[in-house]
């Protein structure tokens, strides 16, 4: 499975998802300062789970319904330490990405909770 890592992902997490074989597009690597809305149809055109930490996404698919992308994983981590992305990651890839499809996943030290995109979009 292709992903898309938004801005505010450490290169320590692409190279974690990398090195266990996914495609990971890089949204400071490649399209730096570009909005919210062109990073999630970015991910859409590139079939890629878009990861981040910046809540917008959400607020663009449920509020403004922006068509989403096949997935969104939001990462709700304060302060955002690398080590516990690099962990949380870990367990969410030993799950599998299928489970993620068509979901908004919201990621927190103690868990993961998701919400099913909006049907008709």
């Amino acid at each position: 499975m292709r992903w898309l890592a938004d801005e505010n992902i450490s290169g320590q997490a692409i190279r974690l998802l990398r090195d266990a074989g996914f495609e990971v597009l890089s949204v400071a690597e490649q399209r730096p300062g570009v909005p919210d809305e062109n990073v999630i149809a970015w991910a859409r055109e590139q079939q890629a789970i878009l990861l981040s930490f910046d809540r917008d996404h959400g607020d663009l698919i449920f509020q403004r319904k922006v068509l989403p992308p096949p997935a969104v994983v939001y990462l709700r981590l304060h302060p955002p330490d690398p080590e516990a992305l690099i962990g949380l990651l870990d367990r969410m890839l030993a799950a599998g990405t299928d489970a993620l499809m068509g979901y908004l996943t919201v990621v927190t030290q103690d868990g993961m909770r998701q919400r099913p995109f909006p049907h008709g979009q």
